[in-house]
Parts: C-alpha cells; structure tokens; sequence
C-alpha cells in the first residue's frame, strides 16, 4: 500500500489511515466507501468559481483593462500568442478528460450500489 503525504490535503501517511479502518467490518468500510466517493462529487448544481472556494476576484479600473488589452496585443502581434486553434485542441482534450474522470466515479459508485446490494 502506498503512503503519501505529498498531497495537498494529507497530514499523515496513508498507512496511518489503514490502521484506523483495517479493523472495521465489510458493511463499515463500504459505507465509509461511499463517504469518500461522496465527497469527491461536485455540488449538484453549483459551479466551482473562485468565489465558491473562498476567493474574491480583484475588481479592475478601465485603465487597467485597457492597458491588459494592449499587452495581450503586441503579445499577438509579436507571435508569442497560442492560435486559436490549439486553444481550442487543449480546452476539447481537458473536457473529454474531465468527462472520462466523472464516467469513472460513476462506474465507482454503481459498482458501490452494486456491492451494497449484495452485502444485504
């Protein structure tokens, strides 16, 4: 069994976290399980933006905008700009990643239901 702690949200080795949960019986685990399968959905019907997590967006003068825009023009116009093309290439393989990702939490909490089913 791997051990990390290494991740953002870990404060002890995964080992650690065996050791509380080894001893609980098959109807324990599979609901603790489901627990974890369960937190790692996003909120139906809430989109995740930087004001859902806690983080306010800095509100920009027109000044400030416009000087961004002129930036990002000469960016453009010097060639150091991604073509449309490939921004759109990039943002298509993210989201037929993000969509196999949920296909395979949904295949995990059939197989859940499934289990729980033939646990009873």
């Amino acid at each position: 069994m791997a051990t990390s702690t290494d991740t953002q949200y870990a404060s002890q080795p995964v080992r650690e976290y065996w050791g509380m949960v080894k001893d609980l019986d098959n109807s324990q685990k599979l609901e603790l399980i489901a627990l974890l399968a369960e937190s790692m959905k996003p909120s139906a019907g809430k989109a995740h933006t930087p004001e859902s997590e806690g983080h306010q967006p800095k509100p920009y003068t027109m000044e400030e905008i416009n000087t961004m825009l002129d930036a990002a023009e000469a960016e453009m116009t010097a060639g150091r700009g991604i073509p449309d093309e490939e921004v759109w290439r990039e943002l298509e393989k993210d989201l037929a990643e993000d969509d196999a990702e949920e296909e395979e939490g949904q295949r995990i909490g059939s197989y859940i239901e499934e289990y729980q089913h033939k646990a009873v």
